[in-house]
């Protein structure tokens, strides 16, 4: 092996081989820093964040883990992300979680079958989604999470954060919550529209300004969940208990 070629060996092992904290260890909620052996009352040395606000004891299980209430943590999931995120105990167990994902995933499920039938209405396609298509997307939803829950524990280990899959998966099941918004308002769009449509409101020829504000409500959809993924994954990334 030349010198040359060594060395870029060297360089790539030293990339990927990033030290990930140890699980004791308090991290900084602000930059990461470690501070274990810190004094309580001072600030990280990193990025001046007060020690107490990384404290462990601010997190804890939902209210749906301590209480079932669904609908207040499913409340808080989509109207206060960042402090439900900041506030989950990270290393609770995941089955909770996972059911009241599952609850959203057959909400949002049952939600985009309706939609996707009376779209095919509108637009005069006679086939029709079978009911146990209901059963059948959530699985689907499972998978997708789990695999974009490896994907964003090895990019998080190859960074060298603290983010335990167990983790990462916890959040992502709490996160399932904002499908259903989605889910709601494109059900909604296809409903007011044939409402519409029925009644002769608007003409033949607006179908095409319907189907392109379908088309917005599916970028601006993936963009939402795209942005309360990553609120949810920036408030556990350091991962304290």
């Amino acid at each position: 092996m030349t010198n040359a070629s060594t060395q870029v060996y060297h360089q790539s092992v030293t990339r990927t081989a990033v030290s990930i904290p140890d699980e004791t260890a308090l991290l900084c909620e602000g930059c990461g820093y470690t501070l274990s052996g810190l004094a309580s009352d001072s600030a990280c040395p990193e990025c001046g964040k007060p020690i107490p606000e990384s404290s462990p004891e601010i997190r804890q299980t939902s209210a749906w883990e301590r209480r079932y209430q669904w609908f207040a943590t499913t409340a808080a999931v989509l109207f206060h992300p960042t402090r439900f995120f900041r506030t989950l105990a990270t290393r609770a167990d995941v089955a909770p979680a996972l059911r009241f994902a599952l609850s959203h995933w057959l909400i949002a499920s049952a939600m985009l079958l309706v939609t996707a039938n009376v779209h095919s209405n509108i637009v005069g396609i006679r086939w029709q989604i079978p009911p146990w298509a209901v059963l059948a997307m959530p699985l689907l939803m499972w998978v997708l999470t789990l695999f974009a829950a490896r994907l964003t524990h090895w990019e998080a280990s190859y960074r060298g954060l603290r983010m335990p899959l167990s983790v990462v998966q916890r959040a992502m099941y709490f996160h399932a919550a904002h499908y259903v918004p989605v889910a709601a308002a494109a059900l909604l769009t296809v409903l007011i529209y044939r409402w519409m449509f029925l009644r002769q409101w608007v003409a033949p020829t607006s179908i095409v300004a319907y189907l392109y504000v379908l088309c917005a409500e599916v970028l601006l959809g993936a963009g939402y969940l795209f942005k309360t993924y990553w609120i949810g994954m920036r408030n556990i990334m350091y991962a304290n208990r």
